[in-house]
């Protein structure tokens, strides 16, 4: 069968093309249906110039898979799926991914969507893919999967059993996307957090599952980078890469041994000993990302970080002395947010010297232990639909506030992060690693792009004049093949 995968961003036609990475988990899906005889293709809104209207004429897929987070992508995801459905009656529209499996019955209730792949979606959409082939319209046994009969009738199936063993997996098909397209070359190495932070997506999606990809396996996979696109940095674009210590120290002990020439960057926990944060040096880690999210120990308690702010200051001077540049994660207009929480964040920004750190607006993800606090205690109203969520999910990354911080208070702090950010980023590292940045004046053009990357990725939605999610408009035109009237999309996102 030929089966169309789509990453959908943020927008329905954006102005500019915002920080792309790989869609890895499409990438890991298209390889194990092209392993099982399936033609595929990969249809990223992030980076491709293609429309809906250019894959039905030239491809023509029997299925539509959408991977679709919470967040602004849904409305373009749901606009997609209409139109694949207008363009290509027949066709089958199956979403997945954290949003589709944690708001599944109401995902299935728009008309436009068929199936909903439940948690990891590998083996649950092969299996899928292989019955529909056959024309077996029995979907009560795929595990994962939830369905609706002709009738509407909605089954979610019993769930399928996490990935334990992620090296079962082939490697992404990364030959299905233009890889010079994408700010940074990222690989994804692991699924899942143990760690319960109130907030984060991870409580309902994962369920505290953690599973981890061999250092033999990810070294191949750079060596495969490397071998075939020329790559030098690599970017671990994953919830927590140093996890799994054991495996982080076998990792870094074998890019040393065997002198692989690889600068990398991941995402870390802000509880890293000295002898951990040496070795990742070492072994060419250059910068990591760290959510601290607040500078208030009452805040922090009330997330559930599960670390205190101690243990973080100590991990980002381990970095800053080593010679790794963090970057820190601060939301901001968290629930129960004062002036005095929101002091203690700038005083503890002004401890570490004024690092690179970036602001990110608190938005409540459903089945989150916070999103249904707020629920029940009547501070938000759930969405009925997924134009809802999609409306919803703008609003708080760019207005909403829970906080006990004045609207003006938030604007400013914004205003400021966003006037400044390249200045603190270059004032702190001329203080602390002078070296980093002779090296990175050396090859200004990636400088600069790396730099952009990151400014334009904080920003996304703020500068988006396409948010609002519109009613589609439909008109028959006729087939120029067959001369039969068939419907076509208009678009009022001019």
């Amino acid at each position: 069968m030929k089966i169309l995968l789509v990453n959908p961003g943020t927008e329905y036609k954006p102005r500019f093309r915002t920080y792309a990475v790989f869609p890895n988990g499409l990438l890991y899906m298209a390889s194990v249906l092209e392993g099982a005889g399936h033609e595929v293709k990969v249809f990223d809104n992030v980076v491709s110039e293609l429309t809906p209207p250019d894959y039905a004429r030239d491809f023509a897929p029997d299925i539509v898979g959408f991977s679709v987070l919470t967040g602004p992508c849904i409305g373009n995801a749901l606009i997609q799926s209409k139109e694949f459905k207008a363009l290509l009656p027949g066709v089958k529209v199956v979403w997945g991914n954290v949003h589709a499996t944690c708001t599944t019955e109401q995902t299935l209730k728009e008309e436009a969507i068929d199936f909903v792949v439940r948690g990891d979606g590998e083996y649950t959409l092969l299996e899928l893919v292989n019955r529909l082939e056959k024309g077996d319209g029995d979907y009560a046994g795929i595990l994962g999967l939830a369905w609706k009969d002709k009738d509407g009738r909605i089954t979610i199936n019993q769930p399928r059993p996490f990935i334990h063993n992620l090296d079962e997996l082939p490697d992404p098909a990364w030959h299905l996307i233009d890889v010079p397209k994408y700010w940074d070359i990222t690989l994804n190495t692991s699924r899942g957090c143990p760690f319960k932070c109130s907030f984060c997506y991870n409580i309902p999606f994962h369920q505290g599952h953690r599973a981890d990809l061999s250092v033999e396996r990810i070294v191949s996979q750079i060596e495969h980078l490397q071998k075939n696109y020329r790559v030098k940095f690599i970017r671990f674009f994953e919830d927590n890469f140093t996890f799994n210590r054991k495996r982080m120290r076998e990792f870094c002990r074998t890019i040393i041994e065997r002198r692989i020439k690889i600068k990398w960057d991941t995402e870390s926990r802000a509880d890293m000993s000295e002898e951990d944060v040496a070795l990742m040096a070492k072994a060419g880690c250059t910068s990591v990302g760290i959510g601290v999210e607040t500078g208030s120990k009452r805040m922090l308690e009330y997330l559930n970080k599960g670390i205190d702010l101690d243990e973080m200051g100590h991990t980002f001077w381990r970095f800053v002395r080593h010679g790794i540049m963090p970057r820190l994660y601060i939301m901001l207009a968290v629930p129960g947010e004062t002036p005095a929480d929101f002091k203690e964040t700038q005083d503890m920004l002004r401890k570490m010297e004024d690092p690179p750190f970036m602001y990110m607006r608190f938005v409540p993800y459903p089945g989150t232990p916070l999103y249904e606090e707020l629920v029940e205690n009547k501070r938000i109203k759930q969405p009925e639909s997924l134009e809802e969520w999609a409306k919803f999910s703008i609003y708080f990354a760019t207005r909403g506030n829970l906080s006990e911080l004045s609207d003006e208070q938030i604007t400013q702090a914004l205003s400021h992060w966003a006037h400044t950010y390249a200045s603190r980023r270059v004032m702190f590292t001329l203080r602390h690693n002078p070296r980093y940045l002779l090296g990175a004046v050396k090859n200004p053009s990636e400088f600069f792009k790396a730099l952009g990357s990151l400014i334009k990725n904080s920003l996304p939605v703020a500068f988006n004049k396409n948010t609002n999610i519109k009613p589609l408009v439909l008109e028959a035109v006729p087939n120029r093949m067959s001369g039969k009237q068939e419907p076509r999309l208009i678009s009022n996102y001019d």
